[in-house]
Protein backbone atom coordinates (compact mmCIF):
# COMPACT_ATOMS: atom_id res chain seq x y z
CA UNK A 1 0.00 0.00 0.00
CA UNK A 2 1.37 3.42 -0.98
CA UNK A 3 1.74 6.22 1.60
CA UNK A 4 -0.14 9.48 1.11
CA UNK A 5 3.17 11.30 0.70
CA UNK A 6 4.07 9.05 -2.21
CA UNK A 7 0.96 9.95 -4.21
CA UNK A 8 1.17 12.62 -6.93
CA UNK A 9 0.57 16.13 -5.65
CA UNK A 10 -2.65 16.54 -7.70
CA UNK A 11 -4.06 13.40 -6.07
CA UNK A 12 -3.09 14.65 -2.61
CA UNK A 13 -4.81 17.98 -3.29
CA UNK A 14 -7.96 16.15 -4.40
CA UNK A 15 -8.03 14.16 -1.17
CA UNK A 16 -7.25 17.32 0.78
CA UNK A 17 -10.35 19.09 -0.62
CA UNK A 18 -12.53 16.50 1.09
CA UNK A 19 -10.81 17.13 4.43
CA UNK A 20 -9.31 13.66 4.59
CA UNK A 21 -5.73 14.87 5.02
CA UNK A 22 -4.00 18.05 6.15
CA UNK A 23 -3.17 20.63 3.49
CA UNK A 24 0.07 20.21 1.58
CA UNK A 25 1.01 23.79 2.55
CA UNK A 26 0.88 22.91 6.25
CA UNK A 27 3.37 20.08 5.68
CA UNK A 28 6.10 22.24 4.20
CA UNK A 29 8.35 24.39 6.37
CA UNK A 30 7.08 27.78 5.18
CA UNK A 31 3.52 26.71 5.94
CA UNK A 32 4.48 25.59 9.43
CA UNK A 33 6.31 28.84 10.13
CA UNK A 34 3.30 30.86 8.95
CA UNK A 35 0.91 28.77 11.06
CA UNK A 36 3.06 29.21 14.15
CA UNK A 37 3.37 32.95 13.51
CA UNK A 38 -0.42 33.23 13.43
CA UNK A 39 -0.57 31.91 17.00
CA UNK A 40 1.65 34.84 18.09
CA UNK A 41 -0.40 37.66 16.59
CA UNK A 42 -1.66 38.62 20.06
CA UNK A 43 1.85 39.47 21.28
CA UNK A 44 3.68 42.81 21.13
CA UNK A 45 4.92 43.98 17.70
CA UNK A 46 8.54 43.54 18.79
CA UNK A 47 7.81 39.97 19.95
CA UNK A 48 6.06 39.18 16.67
CA UNK A 49 9.08 40.52 14.80
CA UNK A 50 11.36 38.20 16.78
CA UNK A 51 9.17 35.17 16.08
CA UNK A 52 9.22 35.97 12.37
CA UNK A 53 13.01 36.23 12.50
CA UNK A 54 13.34 32.82 14.15
CA UNK A 55 11.24 31.33 11.37
CA UNK A 56 13.30 33.11 8.73
CA UNK A 57 16.45 31.52 10.19
CA UNK A 58 14.89 28.09 9.62
CA UNK A 59 13.74 28.91 6.10
CA UNK A 60 17.12 30.33 5.13
CA UNK A 61 18.84 27.07 6.08
CA UNK A 62 16.29 24.44 5.04
CA UNK A 63 14.38 26.24 2.28
CA UNK A 64 10.71 27.20 2.02
CA UNK A 65 9.53 24.00 0.34
CA UNK A 66 11.29 21.53 2.63
CA UNK A 67 8.85 18.92 3.93
CA UNK A 68 8.81 19.03 7.70
CA UNK A 69 8.68 15.23 7.99
CA UNK A 70 12.07 15.09 6.28
CA UNK A 71 13.74 17.21 8.99
CA UNK A 72 15.32 14.87 11.52
CA UNK A 73 17.40 15.32 14.67
CA UNK A 74 20.63 15.15 12.69
CA UNK A 75 19.35 18.00 10.51
CA UNK A 76 18.60 20.04 13.64
CA UNK A 77 22.18 19.42 14.81
CA UNK A 78 23.52 20.61 11.44
CA UNK A 79 21.35 23.71 11.74
CA UNK A 80 22.82 24.47 15.16
CA UNK A 81 26.37 24.02 13.82
CA UNK A 82 25.52 26.44 11.01
CA UNK A 83 24.28 29.05 13.52
CA UNK A 84 27.39 28.69 15.68
CA UNK A 85 29.60 29.85 12.83
CA UNK A 86 28.34 33.42 13.07
CA UNK A 87 26.48 33.80 16.36
CA UNK A 88 27.28 33.73 20.08
CA UNK A 89 26.08 30.87 22.30
CA UNK A 90 23.18 32.79 23.89
CA UNK A 91 21.75 33.76 20.49
CA UNK A 92 22.11 30.22 19.18
CA UNK A 93 20.33 28.89 22.27
CA UNK A 94 17.51 31.39 21.80
CA UNK A 95 17.01 30.44 18.14
CA UNK A 96 17.10 26.71 18.86
CA UNK A 97 14.55 26.96 21.66
CA UNK A 98 12.20 28.93 19.43
CA UNK A 99 12.62 26.38 16.64
CA UNK A 100 11.71 23.79 19.26
CA UNK A 101 8.47 25.71 19.84
CA UNK A 102 7.75 25.93 16.11
CA UNK A 103 8.07 22.17 15.64
CA UNK A 104 6.16 21.56 18.86
CA UNK A 105 3.27 23.28 17.12
CA UNK A 106 3.60 20.72 14.29
CA UNK A 107 3.48 17.84 16.78
CA UNK A 108 0.39 19.28 18.48
CA UNK A 109 -1.24 19.69 15.07
CA UNK A 110 -0.65 16.04 14.28
CA UNK A 111 1.77 16.77 11.46
CA UNK A 112 4.74 15.11 13.20
CA UNK A 113 5.15 12.23 15.61
CA UNK A 114 8.21 13.68 17.34
CA UNK A 115 10.04 16.98 17.53
CA UNK A 116 13.48 16.97 15.84
CA UNK A 117 14.54 19.85 18.14
CA UNK A 118 13.74 18.01 21.39
CA UNK A 119 17.44 17.76 22.26
CA UNK A 120 17.82 21.53 22.44
CA UNK A 121 15.73 22.45 25.48
CA UNK A 122 18.70 23.57 27.57
CA UNK A 123 18.70 27.31 28.11
CA UNK A 124 21.95 29.25 27.63
CA UNK A 125 20.77 32.78 28.19
CA UNK A 126 23.36 34.54 30.32
CA UNK A 127 26.70 35.87 29.16
CA UNK A 128 28.60 37.67 31.95
CA UNK A 129 31.18 38.89 29.43
CA UNK A 130 28.56 41.24 28.02
CA UNK A 131 27.68 42.77 31.37
CA UNK A 132 29.06 46.28 31.89
CA UNK A 133 28.50 48.54 34.86
CA UNK A 134 27.70 52.09 33.70
CA UNK A 135 28.66 54.52 36.47
CA UNK A 136 27.12 57.94 37.01
CA UNK A 137 30.11 59.84 35.67
CA UNK A 138 29.83 57.95 32.40
CA UNK A 139 26.11 58.48 31.95
CA UNK A 140 26.40 62.21 32.75
CA UNK A 141 29.07 62.55 30.03
CA UNK A 142 26.74 60.95 27.51
CA UNK A 143 23.80 63.11 28.59
CA UNK A 144 25.83 66.26 27.91
CA UNK A 145 25.97 65.25 24.25
CA UNK A 146 22.35 64.14 23.85
CA UNK A 147 20.28 65.94 21.25
CA UNK A 148 17.45 66.93 23.61
CA UNK A 149 15.82 66.28 26.97
CA UNK A 150 13.73 63.43 25.60
CA UNK A 151 16.89 61.46 24.92
CA UNK A 152 18.26 62.41 28.34
CA UNK A 153 14.99 61.32 29.95
CA UNK A 154 15.15 57.93 28.26
CA UNK A 155 18.69 57.39 29.53
CA UNK A 156 17.76 58.48 33.05
CA UNK A 157 14.66 56.24 33.16
CA UNK A 158 16.86 53.25 32.29
CA UNK A 159 19.91 54.13 34.41
CA UNK A 160 18.32 55.75 37.47
CA UNK A 161 14.80 54.27 37.38
CA UNK A 162 15.67 50.81 36.06
CA UNK A 163 12.81 50.81 33.53
CA UNK A 164 12.64 48.30 30.69
CA UNK A 165 13.31 49.99 27.36
CA UNK A 166 11.24 50.27 25.19
CA UNK A 167 8.27 48.34 26.62
CA UNK A 168 7.80 50.45 29.77
CA UNK A 169 8.25 53.87 28.18
CA UNK A 170 6.33 53.42 24.94
CA UNK A 171 2.99 54.22 26.64
CA UNK A 172 4.33 56.49 29.39
CA UNK A 173 2.16 59.60 29.86
CA UNK A 174 2.86 62.89 31.63
CA UNK A 175 0.17 62.02 34.17
CA UNK A 176 2.13 58.91 35.16
CA UNK A 177 4.74 61.14 36.80
CA UNK A 178 3.32 61.78 40.26
CA UNK A 179 4.81 63.80 43.10
CA UNK A 180 6.98 60.93 44.33
CA UNK A 181 6.74 58.17 41.76
CA UNK A 182 6.32 56.93 38.20
CA UNK A 183 3.31 54.74 37.44
CA UNK A 184 4.04 51.84 35.09
CA UNK A 185 0.76 50.56 33.61
CA UNK A 186 1.82 48.70 30.51
CA UNK A 187 4.29 46.10 31.69
CA UNK A 188 2.93 42.83 30.28
CA UNK A 189 5.43 40.84 32.36
CA UNK A 190 4.60 42.04 35.86
CA UNK A 191 1.51 44.21 35.62
CA UNK A 192 1.18 47.72 37.05
CA UNK A 193 3.71 49.02 39.56
CA UNK A 194 5.20 52.29 40.83
CA UNK A 195 8.84 53.34 40.63
CA UNK A 196 10.28 56.07 42.88
CA UNK A 197 10.72 59.41 41.11
CA UNK A 198 14.45 59.89 41.53
CA UNK A 199 15.86 63.41 41.42
CA UNK A 200 17.82 62.75 38.21
CA UNK A 201 14.57 61.87 36.43
CA UNK A 202 12.46 64.56 38.09
CA UNK A 203 14.74 67.38 36.94
CA UNK A 204 14.52 66.30 33.29
CA UNK A 205 10.76 65.66 33.18
CA UNK A 206 10.16 69.06 34.80
CA UNK A 207 12.26 70.75 32.11
CA UNK A 208 10.27 69.01 29.40
CA UNK A 209 6.96 70.05 30.99
CA UNK A 210 8.15 73.66 31.36
CA UNK A 211 9.32 73.79 27.73
CA UNK A 212 5.91 72.57 26.52
CA UNK A 213 3.96 74.91 28.78
CA UNK A 214 0.23 74.45 28.32
CA UNK A 215 0.74 72.29 25.24
CA UNK A 216 1.06 69.10 27.26
CA UNK A 217 -1.73 67.29 29.11
CA UNK A 218 -1.69 64.49 31.67
CA UNK A 219 -2.91 62.04 29.00
CA UNK A 220 -0.30 62.99 26.39
CA UNK A 221 2.43 60.45 25.65
CA UNK A 222 5.82 61.60 26.88
CA UNK A 223 7.57 60.02 23.89
CA UNK A 224 4.65 60.49 21.54
CA UNK A 225 6.73 62.12 18.79
CA UNK A 226 9.07 59.13 18.58
CA UNK A 227 8.27 55.96 16.66
CA UNK A 228 10.16 52.80 17.43
CA UNK A 229 13.29 52.19 19.44
CA UNK A 230 15.71 52.34 16.50
CA UNK A 231 15.67 56.13 16.43
CA UNK A 232 16.57 56.27 20.11
CA UNK A 233 19.44 53.84 19.65
CA UNK A 234 20.91 55.85 16.78
CA UNK A 235 20.77 59.16 18.64
CA UNK A 236 22.11 57.78 21.92
CA UNK A 237 24.92 55.91 20.18
CA UNK A 238 25.79 59.20 18.46
CA UNK A 239 25.92 60.90 21.88
CA UNK A 240 28.14 58.11 23.23
CA UNK A 241 30.62 58.58 20.38
CA UNK A 242 30.60 62.37 20.79
CA UNK A 243 31.26 62.05 24.53
CA UNK A 244 34.35 59.92 23.98
CA UNK A 245 32.91 57.16 26.17
CA UNK A 246 33.57 53.56 25.15
CA UNK A 247 30.39 52.11 23.66
CA UNK A 248 28.98 49.30 25.78
CA UNK A 249 27.02 46.23 24.71
CA UNK A 250 23.31 45.76 25.47
CA UNK A 251 22.70 49.49 25.44
CA UNK A 252 19.56 49.69 27.61
CA UNK A 253 19.78 46.36 29.43
CA UNK A 254 23.13 47.27 31.00
CA UNK A 255 21.70 50.60 32.16
CA UNK A 256 18.86 48.78 33.94
CA UNK A 257 21.38 46.25 35.27
CA UNK A 258 23.59 49.05 36.66
CA UNK A 259 20.60 50.64 38.39
CA UNK A 260 19.59 47.33 40.00
CA UNK A 261 23.19 46.71 41.09
CA UNK A 262 23.25 50.11 42.80
CA UNK A 263 20.06 49.41 44.72
CA UNK A 264 21.27 45.99 45.84
CA UNK A 265 24.56 47.50 47.07
CA UNK A 266 22.61 50.06 49.08
CA UNK A 267 21.06 47.18 50.99
CA UNK A 268 17.36 47.61 50.23
CA UNK A 269 15.11 44.67 51.11
CA UNK A 270 14.18 42.06 48.53
CA UNK A 271 10.51 43.09 48.75
CA UNK A 272 11.46 46.69 47.99
CA UNK A 273 13.50 45.60 44.97
CA UNK A 274 10.69 43.30 43.77
CA UNK A 275 8.27 46.23 43.84
CA UNK A 276 10.65 48.67 42.17
CA UNK A 277 11.88 46.55 39.29
CA UNK A 278 9.05 44.09 38.72
CA UNK A 279 11.18 40.95 38.97
CA UNK A 280 12.24 38.36 41.53
CA UNK A 281 15.45 37.80 43.48
CA UNK A 282 16.26 34.81 41.26
CA UNK A 283 15.83 36.82 38.07
CA UNK A 284 17.88 39.74 39.38
CA UNK A 285 20.71 37.44 40.45
CA UNK A 286 20.75 35.61 37.12
CA UNK A 287 20.39 38.48 34.68
CA UNK A 288 21.05 41.84 36.32
CA UNK A 289 23.16 42.04 39.48
CA UNK A 290 26.82 42.64 38.67
CA UNK A 291 29.78 41.75 40.85
CA UNK A 292 31.96 44.84 41.11
CA UNK A 293 35.18 43.20 42.19
CA UNK A 294 37.22 46.28 43.12
CA UNK A 295 34.47 47.78 45.28
CA UNK A 296 33.53 44.55 47.04
CA UNK A 297 37.11 43.48 47.71
CA UNK A 298 37.84 46.94 49.11
CA UNK A 299 35.01 46.43 51.60
CA UNK A 300 36.33 42.98 52.51
CA UNK A 301 39.86 44.32 53.10
CA UNK A 302 38.53 47.24 55.13
CA UNK A 303 36.77 44.84 57.48
CA UNK A 304 39.91 42.69 57.62
CA UNK A 305 41.95 45.71 58.73
CA UNK A 306 39.43 46.49 61.46
CA UNK A 307 39.62 42.91 62.76
CA UNK A 308 43.43 42.99 62.69
CA UNK A 309 43.52 46.25 64.66
CA UNK A 310 41.28 44.74 67.32
CA UNK A 311 43.48 41.64 67.64
CA UNK A 312 46.72 43.65 67.84
CA UNK A 313 45.25 45.93 70.49
CA UNK A 314 44.95 42.89 72.71
CA UNK A 315 41.18 42.80 72.58
CA UNK A 316 39.29 39.84 73.92
CA UNK A 317 38.00 37.40 71.31
CA UNK A 318 34.44 38.46 72.09
CA UNK A 319 35.37 42.04 71.18
CA UNK A 320 35.73 40.96 67.57
CA UNK A 321 31.96 40.93 67.46
CA UNK A 322 31.82 44.64 68.23
CA UNK A 323 31.52 45.24 64.48
CA UNK A 324 27.80 45.89 63.87
CA UNK A 325 26.17 42.63 62.82
CA UNK A 326 24.16 44.52 60.20
CA UNK A 327 27.35 45.50 58.37
CA UNK A 328 28.66 41.94 58.36
CA UNK A 329 25.35 40.46 57.18
CA UNK A 330 25.07 43.05 54.41
CA UNK A 331 28.59 42.22 53.25
CA UNK A 332 27.90 38.50 53.32
CA UNK A 333 24.61 38.83 51.43
CA UNK A 334 26.07 41.11 48.76
CA UNK A 335 28.85 38.61 48.00
CA UNK A 336 26.48 35.63 47.91
CA UNK A 337 23.95 37.30 45.64
CA UNK A 338 26.18 38.72 42.95
CA UNK A 339 27.92 37.40 39.89
CA UNK A 340 29.46 38.88 36.72
CA UNK A 341 32.68 40.44 35.48
CA UNK A 342 32.55 43.80 37.24
CA UNK A 343 33.50 45.70 34.05
CA UNK A 344 32.82 49.43 34.06
CA UNK A 345 32.28 51.57 30.98
CA UNK A 346 34.67 54.49 30.69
Amino acid sequence: MRKIEELPERVQKSIEKHGLIDSIESKILSGLVDAFYETKKHTKPSTQKNHRWFGDCLLEFFGNERKIVSIEKLDAERFKTHLQKARIATTVSLIMRNCLAIFKHAVKSGLLQENPFDDFKKKVDTNPDRQVYIDRTTIYKVMEHCRDDHDRLLLSLARFGGLRIPSEVRHLRFGDFTENGILIHHDTKTGAREVPLFKEIQEIINRIKNSLGEQHSSTALVFGTYKGIDGFRVRINTAIRASGVTKWEKLFLNLRSSCITDMVERGYSEKTLDAMFGNSTAVRSRYYIQFRKEKEYARVLKDDVRLLELVRSGADENDLFSIPIGELLALRDSLVRRFGTGKTAS
